[in-house]
C-alpha cells in the first residue's frame, strides 16, 4: 500500500483515540475552572510531557526544519536557543504561579495579572493583547494543511478543515482536560519522530558517505556548519541578534495557552519534575532542525520549505513508517492548535465576559448561573476562534515561524514586563507601571516589526524583518519601563502583600490547599 493509504488508516487510528480521551476530559469537566486550567489534577511527569508539546508546534516540526533547509547549519542557533529561554523562564516563575494562582484563584495569564495588581483594566487589556494568539493558531492550522497535503494527497485548505473539525470535538467535550491528555500522548509520538530525524542525521541517511561530516559536505558552502551568520538573513544577520533570539523566549510563559497549565500542577512539590521533563523533552526535539539539514543535502527539491520533514520521511521509509511518522507530525501541530483554541475562549469566558463585563455590570462573578453561562461560551469561543483562524490561512503562508512569531511576539513583548515584576518585584510594583509600562512596550514593538510587518512603513533593519530580535529588546524595554513607572506610584495595599508573600504550606506543596479551593468553589 502507498503512503497515502497508510496514512488514511493511521489518521483515523489517531482520530479515534483522540476523541476517546475527550471523553474521558468531558468525564472530569465538572465546572468552568475544571475546563478552564484541570486546577491541581496532574503530576509533574505528565504535565510536564504536554507542555513540550505545547512548545514544541508545528513550528518546531515543519517551519525550523524549514528555516534550515533554506539556511543550512546557522539556522540551528534558533531551535538549540529557545528550549533554553523557553525553560529557563518557567523554571523561574511555575512555583510562583502556581502558588499565587490557586491563592487568587486565577485561571488564566490576563486573570493572574488582574488579581495580583488588583485591576480588572490591567486584565482586560491584557485579554485583548492575548487576543494575537490567533496568529498562532493560523500557524498551526497551515502547518495542518500541508502536512494533510504531503502525506494524504488532499487539498491544503480541506486539510486545514479536517485538522479543526478534529481539534473542535474533543476539545468541545473536555477542555483543559482533554488539552492536558491528549498533548501528553502527543508528546509521546513527538519524540518518536525526533529520535528517528536524528538517527538519520548522525548516519548520514540519504547521501554519500556516512555521518555528519557527509551531510555537510553535500550541503552549499554558506549553509555549513563553519558559517555562522549572514547579513543579508535578518534572523542570523550577526551575533547580537543571535543572542536577542535566546533573550525573546524568557517570556514565554505569558503566553495563555502555555502559562496557565502551571495552575493544573497537583501542588507547588511537582515543579521540579515539570521542570525537568519539560526541559529534557524539550531539548531533544529542539534538534528536528536536522532534518531540513539532511533534506537539503539529500538533494530535496521542488516543495515548499516547511514540507521537507515529510518529504524525507516519504524518501527514506517504507510507505507505513512514513505514513506513521508523518501522523505523528501532525500530531505535534495538533497538540499546540487545542491548547491555543482552549486559551482564546477562555480570555472570552474568563476574562472578557466572567470578570469584566459581570462585575461592571454590579452582579457576582462566582455565582452558579454565571458560571455555567461562562463554561458555554468558553466551548462556543473555541469554534469562533477555529473558523476565524482556519478562514484567515484559506491559502498558505510563506514560513510558519515568522507567521507564529507576529502574534506572540507582542504578547510576549507586553506581558513580560508586568508578570515578571509581579512576581520578583510586587513589593515596589502597582497597576499603573503594569500598564503603562506594557501599552508603551507594545507600542515600541508595534513600531519595531509590527507596523512594518503590515505594510504600513519600511522599519529599521534587521528589527523589521526579525520578530526574535525585535521582541528581545521590546522584554528588555518593557521590564525597564514598569519598574520606572511603579516607582512614582503608590505600591499595593499590604494586606494584599501580606497574603501574597506568605510562606509556602505543606497543602500548597502537595496540593490540598487547591483541591479544597477547587471543592469550595464546585459546592
Amino acid at each position: 500500500m502507498s503512503v497515502v493509504v497508510w496514512g488514511w488508516i493511521f489518521l483515523v487510528g489517531y482520530t479515534a483515540m483522540m476523541l476517546a480521551l475527550g471523553v474521558v476530559g468531558m468525564r472530569r469537566t465538572k465546572s468552568s475552572d475544571d475546563f478552564a486550567t484541570a486546577r491541581g489534577a496532574y503530576g509533574g511527569l505528565v504535565l510536564g510531557l504536554s507542555y513540550m508539546a505545547m512548545v514544541a508546534s508545528g513550528s518546531t516540526f515543519l517551519g525550523i526544519p524549514g528555516l534550515a533547509y533554506e539556511s543550512g547549519f546557522k539556522a540551528g542557533y534558533y531551535p538549540m536557543l529557545y528550549p533554553i529561554g523557553i525553560y529557563l523562564g518557567t523554571m523561574l516563575v511555575v512555583r510562583h504561579m502556581k502558588r499565587l494562582g490557586d491563592r487568587l484563584h486565577s485561571q488564566t495569564v490576563p486573570d493572574f495579572l488582574g488579581d495580583i495588581y488588583r485591576s480588572p483594566v490591567l486584565r482586560a487589556i491584557a485579554a485583548l493583547i492575548s487576543l494575537f494568539l490567533i496568529y498562532y493558531v493560523m500557524a498551526q492550522l497551515a502547518a495542518s494543511g500541508q502536512m494533510f497535503e504531503t502525506i494524504l494527497g488532499i487539498p491544503y485548505n480541506v486539510g486545514v478543515w479536517v485538522a479543526i473539525g478534529i481539534v473542535m470535538v474533543y476539545m468541545i467535550m473536555g477542555g483543559s482536560h482533554s488539552d492536558i491528555i491528549t498533548d501528553a500522548i502527543q508528546g509521546l509520538f513527538m519524540l518518536v519522530v525526533a529520535a528517528f530525524v536524528i538517527v538519520a542525521f548522525l548516519v548520514g541517511a540519504g547521501v554519500e558517505g556516512f555521518g555528519p561530516a557527509a551531510v555537510n559536505d553535500a550541503l552549499p558552502a554558506k549553509m555549513q556548519w563553519d558559517v555562522h551568520t549572514d547579513p543579508a538573513n535578518p534572523t542570523f544577520s550577526s551575533w547580537w541578534v543571535i543572542v536577542l533570539l535566546l533573550i525573546a523566549h524568557f517570556g514565554f510563559f505569558t503566553l495563555p495557552h502555555l502559562g496557565n497549565k502551571f495552575f493544573a500542577l497537583r501542588g507547588t512539590g511537582q515543579a521540579r519534575k515539570f521542570v525537568l521533563m519539560s526541559s529534557i523533552v524539550g531539548l531533544a526535539v529542539g534538534f528536528l532542525f536536522l532534518g531540513g539539514v539532511l533534506g537539503r543535502a539529500m538533494g530535496i527539491e521542488d516543495i515548499h520549505p516547511d514540507a521537507v520533514i515529510p518529504s524525507m520521511l516519504t524518501a527514506l521509509l517504507p510507505a507505513w513508517t512514513a505514513a506513521l511518522l508523518s501522523v505523528a507530525v501532525l500530531s505535534a501541530i495538533i497538540s499546540t492548535t487545542d491548547g491555543l483554541l482552549m486559551s482564546i475562549s477562555q480570555l472570552a469566558a474568563n476574562d472578557l465576559y466572567r470578570k469584566t463585563w459581570i462585575p461592571w455590570r454590579g452582579k457576582d462573578p462566582e455565582s452558579p448561573q454565571v458560571d455555567k453561562r461562562a463554561l458555554l461560551i468558553g466551548r462556543i469561543g473555541i469554534v469562533v476562534a477555529g473558523v476565524v483562524a482556519g478562514i484567515a490561512v484559506y491559502s498558505p503562508p510563506e514560513l510558519l515561524s515568522i507567521l507564529l512569531w507576529v502574534g506572540i511576539g507582542g504578547i510576549i513583548a507586553t506581558l513580560s514586563g508586568p508578570m515578571f515584576l509581579a512576581i520578583f518585584w510586587r513589593r515596589r510594583a502597582n497597576k499603573t507601571g503594569a500598564i503603562a509600562g506594557g501599552l508603551l512596550t507594545f507600542a515600541f514593538y508595534f513600531f519595531i516589526h509590527l507596523g512594518p510587518q503590515f505594510g504600513m512603513y519600511e522599519g529599521f533593519y534587521p528589527f523589521n524583518q526579525n520578530p526574535f530580535a525585535s521582541t528581545g529588546v521590546a522584554c528588555i524595554l518593557g521590564i525597564v519601563l514598569c519598574a520606572g513607572i511603579s516607582l512614582l506610584g503608590k505600591p499595593l495595599p499590604a494586606d494584599h502583600l501580606a497574603m501574597l508573600d506568605q510562606a509556602e504550606s505543606g497543602d500548597e506543596r502537595d496540593g490540598a490547599a487547591g483541591d479544597a479551593a477547587h471543592r469550595a468553589k464546585a459546592g
